[in-house]
Parts: structure tokens; sequence; C-alpha cells
């Protein structure tokens, strides 16, 4: 009650999402990769391009984020204790990543540098 609470991860989620965007417009990847969401708890949308599928694009961003020191599934929860250091630590991770992904859609070679099995989503439309 005392504290700022909504308001201040309002703001965080914002730089966020802001920075996310950002870094999206640069690289020109935003027809593979997205942001949507509240800036409370936002999402990382991954779609599928004409030589590979969003899983392997996903499975490929967790792994080199998580090479990093950031465990993500591509959403952000929001919390108080998260502060604008926290965020930009993401963002420059995001930014390495973010080229990554670029330059191995372009190479057309995602698959080819996975350590691990692609992903299965849990739930699928029949």
């Amino acid at each position: 009650r005392n504290q700022p609470v909504l308001s201040k991860i309002k703001n965080i989620g914002t730089i966020l999402m802001e920075g996310i965007d950002q870094l999206l417009k640069i690289n020109d990847i935003t027809y593979f990769l997205t942001i949507s969401g509240h800036p409370s708890w936002s999402f990382l949308q991954f779609k599928n391009t004409k030589t590979t599928t969003s899983m392997e694009l996903k499975t490929l961003f967790i792994q080199e984020v998580v090479k990093r020191g950031f465990y993500t599934l591509g959403t952000h929860n929001i919390s108080y204790a998260h502060n604008e250091d926290d965020i930009q630590k993401l963002l420059e991770v995001y930014a390495v990543v973010f080229k990554k992904l670029k330059e191995a859609v372009e190479l057309s070679n995602v698959k080819d540098q996975l350590e691990c099995e692609v992903l299965v989503p849990l739930f699928q439309v029949r």
C-alpha cells in the first residue's frame, strides 16, 4: 500500500517492451519475431519463415539466451524487484541473440545451429 508497485511494474515493463521493439526493428526481424502483451507480462511471438519453423526459431532463441545467463521462454513477468539495470542487461543479451537469429534465418541454417532437439508445443490445434 505504501509503495508504487503497479506504476513501477508498468514503467519497467514499458522500458522492456519498447527496447525489444526497437531491437526487432533495428535487426529487421519483425517478419518472424514480435512482442505483444502488457508491460507487466509480455511475450515474444515467433513466426514461421520460408526456411524454418517458429519452434526451431524459439529453440535457438532459448538456447542462446540461456548460454548468456538468462532463463526465459520468451515471456517477461515483471515484478517490483526488477529495475532498469536488469532490463538493460536483458536487452544487451537480446541484441546479440536477435542478430544471431537474423543471420541464421538469412543463411537458412537455424536447425544446424541447434545443440538440442527442437521444442515441441505442449498444446496444438487439431
